[in-house]
């Protein structure tokens, strides 16, 4: 069951497996060769260098899901790859925007596409990787109606997703910042987003629109548990940039860490004026001391704690809206779960 005792996430992450379920794992190789397919007709040579560095590694949870699901529903397996392809696309034209306004110059342990290449270079890739998000729309083969449906859905998340961002943005080191404030920009950002590519295969499916709603409520608890662990492994040296914690608050970002240790941390004025303080500092200013006193600052405040059962809960609820889509089977919801359950207790 979800909401298993876990490693502390501001220590070291030991031990403990990382994999993903066996039901999404095993769908590797088939997602490989359909990204690869696409691009290896990607010109200039140049051009095509970067957005394979930008694609390489990472989980593709997303893509994998939709994978997974469409198998679920025995929908036409071209068009399931399609819907799991234009999900891996958006994600890294995603990451990529993301590294540059972040100034982050680590990704899954390697430099980010902006450092290694420089900026023109990593807009420009994060550029073609949104046009081809809409071309494997318009290739899916399905009706004119079904396609319409796909590409409200796609661009809707699209939407969403840049304004999440730019609520991001503009709660950075604000004093300000809380929880509700946290709650509207996490579901803008992350929510749907994950709940993407199960969505576009239920479309794909015909299901209807009762049931298609309930998968975005899936994602509205899912994307959030996600994106809390996240945040939480950024306090040990698992992510993925580089060996260095504590990245989130050299960038001043607005996680449900800061905004409970504001809100209900029951911070001294001193404290409180610190926080704030560190979390608006330049990256370049941001010393490894004032990243491990705000790591204990919200361990003994307990934004840990909370951040931690707020993550197994809406992954717990997540389960629950799924299991309430009509057709699904005990194979399926056990295999979500074990989905739902790796989001918030996976260790990278």
């Amino acid at each position: 069951m979800i909401g298993d005792a876990a490693e502390d996430p501001a220590c070291e992450a030991t031990g403990r497996p990382d994999g993903l379920p066996e039901s999404l794992a095993g769908l590797a190789d088939r997602l490989d060769r359909a990204l690869s397919l696409r691009l290896s007709t990607v010109a200039p040579v140049s051009l095509q260098a970067a957005i394979k560095s930008a694609t390489h590694g990472g989980k593709r949870l997303r893509p994998k899901m939709a994978l997974w699901f469409g198998k679920c529903w025995g929908v036409d397996p071209s068009a399931a790859e399609g819907m799991a392809c234009l999900t891996e696309w958006l994600h890294s034209s995603f990451l990529i925007q993301d590294d540059i306004q972040d100034g982050d110059e680590w990704r899954r342990d390697q430099p980010t596409l902006w450092k290694s290449l420089g900026i023109p270079i990593a807009l420009n890739a994060a550029d073609w990787l949104l046009s081809a998000v809409y071309l494997e729309v318009a290739q899916i083969s399905t009706s004119d109606a079904i396609r319409s449906k796909l590409l409200t859905a796609v661009q809707d998340v699209h939407r969403r997703t840049v304004v999440g961002q730019q609520l991001d943005l503009d709660s950075r080191a604000n004093p300000d910042f809380n929880l509700d404030r946290y709650e509207h920009a996490v579901q803008w950002k992350t929510g749907r987003y994950l709940a993407l590519g199960m969505v576009g295969v239920a479309i794909l499916a015909e299901f209807p629109d009762s049931s298609v709603e309930l998968l975005w409520k899936v994602g509205d608890q899912l994307g959030p548990a996600f994106q809390i662990q996240d945040d939480l492994l950024d306090m040990t040296r698992s992510k993925g940039r580089g060996g260095q914690i504590g990245n989130d608050i050299r960038e001043g970002k607005p996680s449900i860490l800061f905004a409970h240790a504001l809100e209900r941390g029951d911070l001294s004025a001193h404290d409180r004026s610190l926080l704030i303080e560190v979390m608006a500092k330049p990256r370049h200013q941001t010393t490894e001391k004032d990243v491990h006193w705000v790591i204990e600052l919200c361990r003994s405040c307990g934004a840990i704690d909370f951040a931690r059962e707020q993550a197994r809960c809406r992954a717990k609820d997540a389960v629950g809206q799924f299991g309430q889509i009509p057709g699904i089977t005990t194979d399926v919801q056990d295999s979500f779960e074990q989905l739902a359950k790796f989001a918030v207790e996976r260790n990278r």
